[in-house]
């Protein structure tokens, strides 16, 4: 792992643990084993190293979310994997997980962060829009519909990583098939 990786897991890690504000560039120089100057060789300060982290994040999400999209099945069948792909992203990584949803919603994050990061999630984008000009998908801003099914989808994860519900087959495929009952043209 190089030390800017290092530093970036750190830096994940020790957020996951004490939250953002405790998260100091101190701690995470003592914790991570680099020494300041490397730190901030890569990072001008602790805002942008945290920005750095979420949009890394963000793009190893978007990667996760595309995987296995086949052209020959149809547009219910590529939703479904979407979402399968993207509670499988937030389950396996719950450090992760946390830290996008934690970021993404807090007084922290600066706008032009997020639409930045927007790009390395076009490809899903695209799939919603051309849902909507095929005629399968409502008419809905495309950030609503979006965080529809995501928010369902991190909704389920939560309560699976905190152990709120005993997750079975059922409710998955409910859950997916809400999401896909809230935005799908009747």
């Amino acid at each position: 792992m190089s030390k800017r990786e290092q530093i970036l897991t750190t830096t994940l890690n020790l957020v996951a643990e004490i939250g953002f504000h405790a998260t100091s560039i101190p701690l995470i120089i003592k914790r991570s084993g680099a020494a300041a100057g490397t730190i901030y060789y890569y990072f001008k300060n602790k805002e942008e190293l945290i920005d750095t982290l979420y949009s890394e994040l963000r793009k190893e999400m978007a990667h996760a979310i595309i995987q296995n999209i086949d052209a020959d099945i149809t547009y219910k069948e590529k939703f479904i994997l979407i979402w399968k792909n993207l509670f499988a992203f937030y389950i396996q990584n719950p450090k992760k997980f946390e830290f996008l949803e934690d970021y993404a919603n807090s007084p922290f994050i600066k706008k032009e962060i997020k639409a930045i990061n927007r790009r390395h999630y076009q490809s899903a984008i695209n799939f919603f829009e051309s849902g909507i000009k095929l005629g399968i998908l409502r008419e809905l801003p495309l950030d609503l519909m979006i965080n529809t099914v995501f928010g369902n989808v991190a909704t389920l994860s939560r309560m699976v990583i905190m152990e709120e519900i005993d997750l079975t087959d059922q409710i998955l495929h409910d859950c997916m098939q809400s999401s896909w009952d809230a935005i799908k043209i009747n």
